[in-house]
């Protein structure tokens, strides 16, 4: 998912230290599948945890379970099989179940599905579904739903953002699809009752149930579709499948999430209403919070002392499952060498540290807490010191022909918020004190969604953008730069990167996908086509009386959270 946020997030927690977290995380973030692993045989999965919320016994819940929260921006679609911010992919997850997703422990539960199979081979997986799942216009949900979605996903005339998702996944024919050479109907996947799915892959993919929990692959209806067309996700003919139903939305103004009794699970839903305020400013967040209005809200940077100071308790701190980095215009600056100086020049630290307060620098592109990236190591460069850095971009300029007289002219193009002014004015004046004037760098502050349409179009000289997980496996940072990935907007193409990074999705033995990846990671570094800068954190400010957020990982989902009676705040 991509995301271009404001990175208003804190960085002391009283509870873990960030590495205490990764290794919570490597214990604890995948639940494994009964009591087999996902070595290649035959696999048959029963239930792998409740998939609800489970509420511990003597708990009195409050009687008005209503939550309100700031929002960063209105979703740029409603269609699943549009999603490409991430924004978008929270917005529908209250609105659509997939076959899996995490709970609020981090761990991989069914939810469409209630149980699947795997062969021997690893190459065909059969997937069973749950029966008492229904639209939220009381049709039964069928395998024939999300064959239906899956095909459109990867349908060229589609034009999904994650059109080559299944392609990346090993499903069979789906490259093929993708790029126009089969029809949909040769897709791997297939119905072959109401409540019985089958897909069949060309490698095998032990991590495909993750895959599956990403709401791009929510079932979408055929009829609809076929009514409407682009209208369907209108208020009046949008119908989802998930435990939440919107039942206002204005954009860039609110939208309210509605509780839906017919849901199979309804009975485990214990928030009756969620409304998302479309705020920008984190300040009027931060405010709305202390007036009790919001129980759950991000901070704004200069509020660190005081909050430490005064509410310890209420201060939630995790690893956000996210990587910034800066995306250059290659196109706007073709020299790699000055790409190469411009990550030189900054000085990750003294941001991380100073202004944001928050997050952990890095020169290397996946999160350390996903699987198969142990491998990967930082640049050569990032533990030396900040001036010996400087002076090599330096002399990088300077031998691209740049002087005081004739600086380096770039724009940073930027979301407007109050944050991100600040990250602008910390790098245009450390680039030009750094650099002795030989880089001038103006910023272009926009509205949200004229930012994504920029994003979408090129039409930047570089950016600050983030890229979360869709599920917890190397890959799913890795794809996005592959020379046909739809999401690789770069236009990084390099044979060596992508032979690199397929092989190692196809690979069934742990220790050379690890050897791979980290290969494919210093391909895509060497080349400065993106700089990483900085492992998100997801630090959030949370009342005692919400219980079942979970912001590990950048995935939080409603039906987890509930609301307590004063004095049960502690249980």
């Amino acid at each position: 998912m991509l995301e271009f946020s404001s990175f208003t997030h804190l960085k002391d927690r009283p509870m873990l230290t960030f590495t205490q977290t990764l290794t919570t995380l490597f214990n604890s973030k995948i639940t494994r599948l009964s009591t087999v692993t996902l070595a290649l045989g035959s696999l048959v999965v029963g239930s792998l945890n409740p998939a609800y919320a489970v509420v511990p016994a003597g708990t009195k819940l409050a009687a008005q379970q209503t939550l309100a929260l700031a929002f960063p921006a209105s979703p740029d679609t409603l269609d699943p099989n549009l999603l490409k911010f991430s924004a978008d992919f929270k917005t529908l997850r209250p609105v659509f179940d997939t076959l899996t997703r995490l709970n609020n422990e981090g761990k991989y539960i069914p939810v469409g599905a209630t149980s699947w199979d795997v062969s021997d081979d690893g190459l065909t997986w059969t997937f069973h579904l749950r029966k008492e799942a229904k639209w939220q216009d009381g049709k039964a949900v069928t395998a024939h739903d999300y064959v239906y979605s899956w095909r459109r996903l990867t349908d060229p005339k589609t034009a999904a953002p994650y059109g080559d998702y299944l392609a990346q996944a090993n499903v069979k024919n789906a490259k093929e699809v993708y790029s126009g050479k089969l029809p949909v109907s040769a897709l791997g996947v297939k119905a072959l009752d109401d409540y019985t799915i089958q897909v069949q892959l060309t490698y095998p993919t032990a991590w495909l149930y993750q895959m599956f929990s990403s709401v791009m692959t929510a079932p979408v209806r055929k009829d609809l579709i076929a009514k409407y067309g682009e209208l369907w996700t209108n208020p009046d003919h949008f119908v989802g499948n998930g435990p939440y139903k919107i039942g206002y939305y204005r954009v860039n103004d609110q939208m309210v999430y509605d509780k839906w009794n017919g849901y199979w699970d309804a009975k485990n839903v214990h928030l009756t209403q969620v409304r998302h305020d479309y705020v920008k400013d984190p300040v009027t967040a931060y405010y709305r919070y202390l007036s009790g209005e919001y129980l759950v809200s991000d901070v704004p940077a200069q509020y660190l002392d005081l909050i430490n100071k005064e509410r310890p308790k209420e201060v939630f701190h995790v690893p956000a499952g996210r990587t910034a980095y800066f995306s250059f215009n290659t196109q706007r600056i073709p020299d790699a060498n000055v790409r190469k100086a411009l990550s030189l020049l900054t000085d990750r630290s003294m941001i991380t540290k100073q202004i944001i307060k928050s997050n952990v620098p890095t020169s290397a592109f996946a999160s350390p807490y996903l699987d198969d990236l142990e491998l990967v190591k930082q640049q050569p460069w990032f533990k030396q010191a900040q001036k010996t850095n400087v002076a090599t971009a330096v002399e990088l300029l300077k031998q691209a022909g740049y002087t005081p007289a004739n600086p380096l002219r770039l724009t940073l193009t930027q979301p407007s918020t109050p944050e991100n002014d600040k990250i602008y004015v910390a790098l245009a004046g450390s680039w030009r004190q750094a650099s002795g004037g030989l880089i001038d760098l103006k910023q272009e502050a926009v509205e949200a969604t004229s930012y994504y349409d920029k994003y979408n179009r090129t039409d930047y000289d570089l950016i600050i953008a983030s890229y979360g997980m869709d599920y917890t496996q190397a890959s799913t940072f890795y794809n996005i730069f592959l020379s046909d990935s739809p999401i690789n907007n770069r236009k990084f193409i390099s044979k060596e990167y992508d032979n690199l990074v397929v092989t190692a999705n196809r690979s069934t033995d742990k220790a050379t996908r690890q050897k791979l990846y980290a290969q494919a990671n210093q391909v895509l570094v060497d080349g400065y086509q993106a700089a990483p800068l900085w492992y998100v954190e997801t630090l959030i400010l949370k009342k005692p009386q919400l219980k079942g957020y979970y912001t590990g990982l950048g995935v939080t989902y409603y039906q987890d959270m509930y609301i307590v009676a004063n004095g049960n705040e502690k249980k």
